[in-house]
């Protein structure tokens, strides 16, 4: 019976930041996530809605939609960053690493709702500032991409 059970179940996999932290666990696997494409030039993956449970001593969820990731080990600037773009300006919070503060992705300012009726935005994850549990275990060192080099 239980073998039933966790076969029905959604495989969880499990991101690092570059440093080794734990960041992301998620039924998601980024490399079929969705980029956000032209006009926009940082080809960011579009991660929906995660819980962030950094600021919180209580998991509560709301939604009748269960959780599908989840952020650990993150801190989201409250000082929002303007970035120019070819069609307008956006207002980005970057989500750093807890440990090394790494940019990992960001969040669009204003996007965010404190009602609980409506869903919490994506989160917009930086190509290659993460790594699967997988290839850290294996000793596999990707390389800082040129992004986080002048971060």
């Amino acid at each position: 019976m239980a073998e039933a059970a966790t076969s029905s179940s959604p495989r969880v996999n499990s991101y690092h930041c570059l440093c080794s932290t734990l960041i992301l666990a998620t039924v998601h696997d980024l490399q079929y996530l969705p980029h956000r494409t032209e006009p926009v030039r940082d080809d960011a993956l579009i991660l929906p809605p995660p819980i962030d449970i950094n600021n919180s001593n209580e998991l509560s969820i709301t939604s009748d939609r269960p959780a599908e990731s989840v952020l650990l080990n993150t801190v989201l600037e409250r000082k929002a960053v303007v970035i120019r773009r070819e069609d307008g300006f956006e207002k980005r919070r970057l989500l750093r690493c807890g440990r090394c503060k790494l940019p990992l992705g960001f969040s669009l300012e204003g996007a965010h709702s404190t009602n609980a009726e409506k869903p919490a935005e994506p989160v917009y994850l930086l190509p290659g500032g993460l790594v699967t549990t997988g290839d850290m275990s294996k000793g596999v060192k990707p390389d800082t991409p040129s992004w986080a080099q002048s971060a």
